[in-house]
């Protein structure tokens, strides 16, 4: 996964809320676009996932999934 692709995700207006699949098999459900930031390089990203937050290089993304809603377990998170 590459930085363009987040972007592209975080920009879309409306926006159109996403999971981050890591290369784990873990997902991160990002909600609204300002709870991504990307670093200067832009090789790492910061999700912020209710009140976790998640450091993440962006080579563990393994895909972006659109469409539905966070589970239960994650929203308790």
């Amino acid at each position: 996964m590459n930085a363009n692709d987040i972007l592209q995700a975080l920009s879309q207006r409306p926006f159109k809320s996403f999971r981050l699949i890591l290369s784990t098999g873990r997902e991160i459900p990002v909600l609204h676009h300002d709870m991504v930031l990307l670093n200067e390089p832009r090789t790492t990203l910061l999700a912020v996932e209710g009140e976790r937050f998640h450091v993440v290089d962006l080579q563990h993304i393994a895909q972006l999934t659109f469409g539905g809603q966070p589970t239960a377990e994650q929203l308790a998170r």
